[in-house]
């Protein structure tokens, strides 16, 4: 439910980055509500955008995203990423031949993208064990391969809920409520991967984590839908804001409901919601969020 009405609106004029959308991105093939692809980056900046970073999931959104900077360059980047949707549900006639090809893009335009991700784990899509095992497998090879490019990494880690424990290993270590964060921790720290070089996009716990992460060195990223659903509020109520970033994941974490219909620049809800939770104005949550980003990103901004 909605707790919009409890909760001040995003301020007029209001500076803000989207540290992490989809745009471009294959658009949802039913009841697409969305503007295009130029009119939500038009907008963006118009509203008070300075900044707006796009995430790759795979090779598809790679090359979707490399002829979009064609025309669409100023104060726009993107991340590069092998997600943990990609092992899960590529194709194995052609989950060889992609990952080859993302792999020599990662190797060979280091100053093309600003970080690696989104990666991760996900144990909502990837159900049972087999499907877990895999994606450990294949977020380690991408670890193994881009530690030496020393660029920032962007996670993706969803714990499986209750009803999508793995029913034929009940008593495994991956069916608890952070069981993908307890193991993507296990394998950063085996590979010696800084925690200062990592985001968790999209954060959503558990809550305990919101402490637990930034004290370790790990950033959080707050998505627009912290406004609308106190889920996702109070995963990081309790964070410091020298370690949160804004971002939409758009098109998906609507500010009010789910459904593909979210745009960057509805990031400034991510904003009202850290000050609403924090305690603090939002020009100052705008400033230090900005910051963050620029810090963390090494972003130039024109």
């Amino acid at each position: 439910m909605s707790n919009k009405k409890f909760i001040p609106e995003p301020e007029p004029n209001l500076n803000f980055i989207d540290a992490h959308c989809h745009l471009p991105f294959p658009r949802p093939k039913k009841n697409d509500q969305l503007p295009s692809n130029n009119k939500q980056y038009e907008d963006f900046f118009a509203k008070g955008g300075k900044y707006l970073i796009s995430s790759s999931i795979d090779l598809t959104t790679l090359n979707m995203t490399l002829e979009f900077m064609k025309s669409h360059s100023k104060n726009y980047g993107f991340t590069c990423g092998w997600a943990p949707q990609t092992v899960t549900y590529t194709p194995e006639r052609n989950y060889k031949d992609d990952w080859k090809k993302w792999k020599e893009f990662v190797l060979n335009n280091r100053d093309k993208y600003l970080a690696i991700g989104e990666i991760g784990l996900d144990f909502h899509h990837a159900k049972i064990l087999k499907k877990r095992e895999k994606q450990i497998r294949e977020l380690k090879k991408v670890f193994e391969l881009t530690k030496s490019i020393e660029k920032p990494y962007i996670l993706h880690v969803r714990n499986a809920a209750p009803h999508e424990f793995d029913k034929e290993n009940p008593k495994h270590r991956f069916n608890k409520e952070d069981g993908a964060t307890k193991e993507i921790l296990r394998i950063m720290e085996e590979l010696h991967i800084d925690p200062k070089k990592v985001m968790f996009h999209c954060f959503s716990g558990p809550q305990k984590y919101g402490r637990i992460l930034p004290q370790k060195g790990f950033s959080l990223s707050v998505p627009s839908s912290a406004y609308g659903f106190k889920h996702w509020r109070e995963v990081t109520k309790n964070s410091p804001l020298d370690s949160l970033f804004t971002e939409t994941d758009s098109y998906y974490q609507h500010p009010f409901k789910r459904g593909p219909v979210n745009v960057p620049s509805n990031v400034r809800y991510s904003i009202a919601a850290i000050a609403y939770t924090h305690n603090i104005s939002q020009k100052i949550v705008s400033e230090k969020t900005i910051e963050n980003t620029i810090n963390f990103l090494k972003l130039s901004i024109s």
